[in-house]
């Protein structure tokens, strides 16, 4: 497969109304598999992926392409088969934002969280030449567009 690249497209911006299921689960959210995926309102970059099952537990992801241009990810042939890929385009690729206070935020470049939007199935890759890249600072700060503020929303 070729390399993914930005294939966010805006019919998946709205919140979604289906559960998109992690079959192992998310590292760190217990035993949570069913998630709600959201655009977090006035803020087109931003999502808040939270749990069915638990409201409370979620995770801020953020589409990394437009910060990131040169970002970009291949999937082995077992992402590809627990997540059920067979077409390129109904890939959607996020990496969780970290807010660290003072308006500082990273995110995890490492380890995308890939949906299959088509099939509603998801997983967080590891992509251990990207290791270095678990902190990557954001190249705009918290209240440039109030991600300090959607974290309080959320509840992050």
């Amino acid at each position: 497969m070729d390399s993914l690249t930005n294939l966010h497209t805006r019919e998946h911006e709205e919140k979604t109304e289906e559960a998109i299921i992690f079959r192992r689960g998310l590292p760190g959210l217990g035993r949570n598999k069913k998630f709600s995926l959201y655009m977090i309102e006035n803020n087109p970059l931003f999502y808040y992926l939270r749990s069915v099952d638990e409201p409370e537990v979620g995770l801020i992801l953020i589409d990394p392409f437009p910060c990131f241009p040169e970002y970009s990810i291949e999937l082995n042939e077992q992402d590809k088969k627990e997540i059920e890929l067979e077409r390129q385009e109904d890939v959607l690729v996020f990496t969780t934002v970290t807010v660290l206070g003072e308006g500082k935020l990273t995110t995890n470049l490492s380890a995308p969280v890939v949906v299959n939007a088509g099939r509603r199935l998801a997983k967080q890759v590891i992509i251990p030449e990207r290791i270095g890249q678990m902190r990557t600072p954001l190249p705009f700060e918290a209240g440039e567009e109030t991600a300090e503020e959607t974290a309080e929303e959320t509840g992050e």
